[in-house]
């Protein structure tokens, strides 16, 4: 055993009875779980229900031991396994060719912020599927990367550890996903594990344009430009390495057999296609029309020869789907031009425009705007 905190007996009990071992509840009266599995004919594993049992320790590292021995795993991954039993935990495993067992210390610093930029990606998924995030900025993608934490690494190349404890948010997901019964961590892992496994299948399959077009129609994409330039960022060309992704889920929530012990491999040749992948997705959205609710901020229009005002103006647009507003310019015509002014002019007045923002730095660009009113009451 290691020198961190005691393995407490009812997680133990648990973690065993997931690997197939009941309890005889016979025992139970003298203070002990005794467990038995059909598998291993006449073997018991015994431990006291006791933390503060003189033989406590020695009976879990017995037992520890034991399930070593029967299963072929080591005594630190048991341990490991039974610490996170209330954990979803992501392994992103970054291998190549030499010393892959370090990294440079800038790709080591990317590679964590891509994997919170992953899991972000993957919780706004939930929330709301859709090809491309605009900002990965909502609340419940933000509480769900604070309830993550980052183990320790582990041996075989450098492998990056997130534990995602699955009941720490009581939030609910889009019912078109499926497993919306589940914990939203759950949701969310199960997610990026089949975005992931959708997209290398589909490049082994030589299948990535079928793909792309599926999510294009798709209500519900599970595969966002955002995840792709996640994954895509996951790589150094320096180091050319390759990743593995692997899930172990929380025994607290079963999932399918298929998935159970799945393995998600990104290959470094993958990264490039997942790359046009991101730019497909991105393009799509970039041309995606919508209609803002706000204020407008500034008039910068210019006279014209007829003696009426048209051009730049400045608006602040309510982003509804991620709680936030932003600065964005557009260019009216002088009939919309004059009702922005009489907007600007009117305490407490709003109003509507339908058109395509960009990305970047704000004032962000609103191009193409058309079916600009006014509302002289808050919507």
């Amino acid at each position: 055993m290691n020198g961190g905190k005691a393995i407490a007996p009812t997680d133990l009990r648990d973690f065993l009875k997931s690997q197939g071992w009941a309890v005889l509840e016979q025992a139970l009266k003298d203070r002990l779980y005794v467990l038995e599995n059909e598998r291993f004919a006449r073997r018991q594993l015994v431990f006291p229900m006791d933390l503060t049992a003189p033989d406590y320790a020695e009976s879990v590292f017995a037992v520890v031991q034991k399930m070593a021995e029967l299963t072929g795993q080591s005594s630190n991954t048991l341990i490991s396994r039974i610490y996170s039993l209330r954990d979803d935990v992501l392994r992103i495993r970054v291998f190549f060719d030499g010393n892959d067992g370090a990294l440079p210390l800038s790709f080591a610093s990317t590679l964590v912020n891509s994997a919170e930029k992953l899991l972000k990606s993957a919780a706004c998924t939930v929330l709301l599927p859709r090809i491309n995030h605009p900002r990965l900025t909502l609340i419940e993608a933000t509480q769900f990367v604070d309830a993550a934490r980052f183990g320790q690494t582990e041996n075989g190349s450098f492998v990056l550890r997130i534990a995602c404890p699955i009941n720490a948010m009581e939030v609910h997901g889009s019912s078109e996903l499926g497993a919306s019964d589940a914990p939203f961590v759950r949701q969310v892992t199960l997610v990026l594990q089949r975005a992931l496994s959708q997209l290398s299948t589909a490049i082994e399959a030589d299948a990535l344009d079928r793909l792309v077009d599926e999510l294009k129609r798709s209500p519900v994409p599970l595969i966002s430009a955002n995840l792709c330039e996640a994954i895509s960022a996951m790589h150094d060309e320096r180091v050319d390495n390759s990743l593995d992704v692997g899930f172990d889920w929380s025994v607290l929530r079963r999932v399918a057999s298929s998935l159970a012990s799945r393995t998600v491999r990104i290959q470094r040749d993958y990264f490039s296609r997942i790359e046009e992948v991101r730019r497909e997705l991105r393009a799509v959205e970039l041309y995606h029309e919508e209609t803002f609710i706000g204020t407008v901020e500034r008039l910068d229009g210019e006279m014209g020869a007829d003696g009426r005002r048209s051009g730049a103006v400045v608006l602040s647009l309510l982003l509804a789907e991620e709680g936030e507003t932003v600065r964005a310019r557009t260019v009216l015509s002088a009939d919309d031009y004059a009702e922005a002014d009489r907007a600007h002019m009117t305490n407490g007045a709003y109003v509507r425009v339908t058109g395509r923002l960009r990305q970047g730095r704000q004032p962000r660009q609103l191009a193409d705007p058309s079916r600009f009113e006014v509302l002289l009451r808050a919507p």
